[in-house]
């Protein structure tokens, strides 16, 4: 987390939200602390106000060292002193280390590493024209420069337990104190839940040992998959991540799978077939699956493939996942079976436009239809999602005593989808009345304009469309969509076609592909659909002139 500077900010204002993320841990998870944890944060409360504000400062950063003479923080008087405060209790610490590291170098400037470079160097070449990184490359692991002042450098210690209360708060590694920031500077509004309706989201020890693992382990992932042989990486992940599976608590599942389909995609990227299929076939997703299917097949083990597509076929209940695995089956079943997608695709409609919307394709076909007298504009996922968001908030924030754990959420963790039914019927039955439904809609968006939602994109919130959709489809059908997404939301609120066009009664939807581009599955799911419910939808394949 770089640390941000509001000028309208209290100088401590990072001391304020840690202290907030402490006293919730201290009310949620005090007796799942072990020793250390505990240790780290009763010492760190025993620190002088100033030792704790430099801590945070220090922390914050993605720097690993700091030049005590660049430091300079108006809520810290006697600096010297803080510094020693830390070092002294174990919050910091200065440059111990015999030769240059890495994580030193690259605090360095460029000049600096030439200067160090000059330095040691008994030749007389010049360094000026190599770039930073080649600089750093040449002075990692050489001994310090006699220039060089250790005790000038130091860095703050035990951040993985300061890491470990942030991640307790957002139940994630991958969020910190900066969502405060980003929120009290207006750029983020959530909806507001009293603090006492807050539910932990690890109930466990084991749940908060899992996700942390599996959190430690992604980074790490990501930080060596460009310094590693891929098979060593293989090697670890079935050291230490993949033994988890037995036993995995249930909140750590999804963690675990989609670790498991990143490490298997990143090792087909590098040719690893062998490595990524051993990896897929720990896993338990239909992507997973997918995948191993996919890779058999490059390997010429159609059995295999065939075998696994027929498992998938029985068990896979997904519409837009379970198409993959029938579509492989009919393909086998006929060589002259062409692939649904790609057949439909052959099929499409060839529309001509000038050859300077390439890299923005979906505005040449608009304005070729604004052309030929259409309102038209680009609907996708946006417009669908909008009026499902508007039309639902009341159901996936009303209970906010349930699903929320901290205050940053987009949404609470339980299945507001299931919250529920009866009243999610009604709301669909207001669109029998185009005016009522757009007018409770806009009232919603005015009490919650900006607030976030998992649906409503307040930045292309385009009201002209909303009304020509909500006026142009049919009712039973538009009840059918918002009813399919609302039954699956995690993959069906995408894959709509991408334009929506209408010129007097006459309307469609259209999605669009430029020479190389390919129909996804559940933009095929779609496709279907709409015709299935009598919405007019058509594919262009765009040609350029």
């Amino acid at each position: 987390m770089e640390n941000i500077e509001p000028s309208n900010f209290s100088p401590t204002y990072y001391w304020d939200y840690f202290q907030y993320v402490l006293r919730y841990v201290d009310k949620h998870y005090k007796n799942l602390l072990n020793p250390a944890e505990s240790e780290f944060i009763s010492s760190f409360q025993a620190l002088s106000f100033p030792a704790q504000c430099l801590y945070l400062r220090l922390s914050g950063r993605s720097v690993a060292w700091f030049n005590r003479s660049s430091l300079n923080y108006v809520e810290i008087e006697s600096l010297d002193s803080v510094i020693q405060e830390l070092i002294d209790h174990g919050f910091a610490g200065e440059y111990d280390s015999t030769v240059f590291t890495s994580s030193l170098l690259h605090v360095f400037s460029k000049q600096t590493c030439v200067d160090i470079v000059k330095e040691i160097s008994t030749g007389k070449e010049t360094f000026k024209a190599l770039s930073k990184q080649a600089l750093v490359d040449l002075l990692v692991g050489l001994p310090l420069s006699p220039s060089f002042s250790a005790s000038t450098w130091i860095r703050p210690l035990q951040l993985h337990l300061y890491q470990f209360c942030s991640f307790l708060f957002f139940g994630s590694k991958n969020r910190d104190l900066k969502e405060f920031v980003v929120r009290d500077l207006g750029h983020r509004q959530y909806v507001e839940v009293d603090e006492d309706d807050f539910q932990p989201y690890f109930t466990s020890r084991k749940e908060i040992e899992e996700k942390w693992q599996l959190s430690l382990w992604r980074e790490w992932f990501y930080e060596q998959q460009d310094k590693m042989d891929p098979g060593r990486l293989k090697e670890s992940l079935f050291e230490l991540i993949v033994p988890m599976a037995v036993g995995l608590s249930e909140l750590a599942i999804p963690a675990y799978e989609r670790l498991l389909f990143q490490v298997g995609r990143y090792l087909e990227r590098q040719a690893y077939l062998e490595q990524a299929l051993e990896v897929y076939e720990q896993a338990g997703s239909a992507q997973a699956l997918e995948r191993r299917i996919r890779i058999l097949t490059k390997l010429k083990r159609m059995d295999e493939a065939l075998q696994w597509a027929e498992f998938g076929q029985l068990h896979v209940e997904n519409p837009t996942e379970l198409h993959f695995f029938q579509d492989f089956i009919a393909r086998q079943a006929s060589k002259k079976h062409v692939k649904q997608v790609t057949g439909r695709l052959k099929k499409a409609e060839k529309i001509e436009i000038d050859g300077s919307y390439q890299g923005r394709v979906e505005q040449g076909l608009i304005d070729y239809y604004i052309d030929q007298g259409f309102y038209a504009a680009f609907s996708e996922n946006g417009v669908w999602k909008n009026i499902l968001g508007l039309l639902t908030w009341e159901l996936i924030f009303t209970d906010r005593s349930a699903g929320f754990h901290h205050p940053f959420q987009y949404a609470p963790t339980i299945d507001y989808t299931t919250v529920n039914p009866a009243r999610f019927m009604e709301l669909l039955d207001l669109l029998h009345d185009r005016e009522q439904v757009l007018l409770y809609m806009r009232q919603v968006a005015d009490e919650n304009h900006g607030t976030i939602n998992p649906l409503v994109d307040w930045g292309h919130l385009n009201w002209q469309l909303i009304e020509s959709v909500l006026t142009s489809v049919q009712t039973n059908a538009l009840q059918q969509v918002l009813q399919l997404m609302w039954s699956r939301l995690s993959t069906h609120a995408k894959g709509f076609p991408d334009l929506f066009i209408q010129r007097g009664d006459e309307y469609a939807f259209v999605e669009v592909k430029s020479p190389n581009d390919h129909l996804s599955a559940i933009q095929h799911f779609w496709h279907d659909s709409f015709a299935k419910l009598g919405i007019p939808v058509s594919l262009i394949r765009v040609v350029w002139k």
